[in-house]
């Protein structure tokens, strides 16, 4: 059972992982293979305000992270603000019909690499698996959701500061995955995250790094 605290992250150590592992059908290339994601966010400048986040609704492609035969396929995200007490937060989503027949390998932020494949056929519900089977999940609140959904974060806060998650694990709904608004503190204090902007604030209040 999951405990929610203020701010709205719980971490939970998982000794198995829950949501719908790859099957025989879909399983990746061996790990080795897929290249590890090194992402960058290409957005309009003219769509962002002065914090550097999409000032309204709208879209971003994310390279470096989804590859398919050994190349780089461009992800898109979608982007859906909220208000909650005057404060603008943001959803992002992927869009997995943009990335069907890929694969990616993120590094996750309690170590270990996360594999996440989306089937190439229409409404691809995304297989994954950890490198390492003591994991930890996080409960965070989404934006426009009512209830906590339990995440994999992944290590890097990227530009935009942004953090990967795969959210939606458990509770019988498919996975998704999605960016959250992140802190620039490192995970822990021994490897601060790459990407982080030193002094970097998000616009509005965000989850904190999730901490060991």
């Amino acid at each position: 059972m999951l405990t929610r605290l203020s701010g709205g992250l719980v971490l939970v150590a998982l000794i198995v992982g829950c949501g719908p592992r790859l099957r025989h059908d879909d399983k990746p290339p061996p790990a080795a293979e897929i290249p590890s994601a090194k992402m960058v966010v290409e957005v309009d400048p003219s769509k962002l305000d002065a914090t550097h986040k999409l000032a309204a609704d709208g879209q971003f492609k994310v390279t470096g992270l989804f590859f398919k035969n050994g190349e780089s396929r461009d992800a898109t995200v979608n982007v859906k603000l909220t208000e909650k007490d005057g404060a603008a937060f943001r959803g992002y989503e992927f869009d997995l019909a943009s990335v069907k027949g890929a694969a990616a390998k993120i590094d996750m932020w309690d170590d270990g690499t996360l594999t996440v494949v989306v089937p190439d056929k229409d409404d691809p519900v995304p297989g994954f698996e950890t490198s390492n089977k003591n994991i930890k999940a996080v409960a965070v609140d989404l934006p426009g959701r009512t209830e906590p959904s339990t995440c994999y974060f992944g290590k890097d806060i990227i530009d935009m500061q942004i953090r990967c998650a795969l959210c939606d694990l458990g509770g019988g709904k498919p996975p998704t995955l999605h960016f959250v608004d992140a802190q620039p503190d490192a995970p822990s204090a021994e490897a601060p995250a790459a990407g982080a902007a030193p002094g970097a604030a998000p616009a509005a209040p965000a989850p904190a790094a999730p901490a060991k």
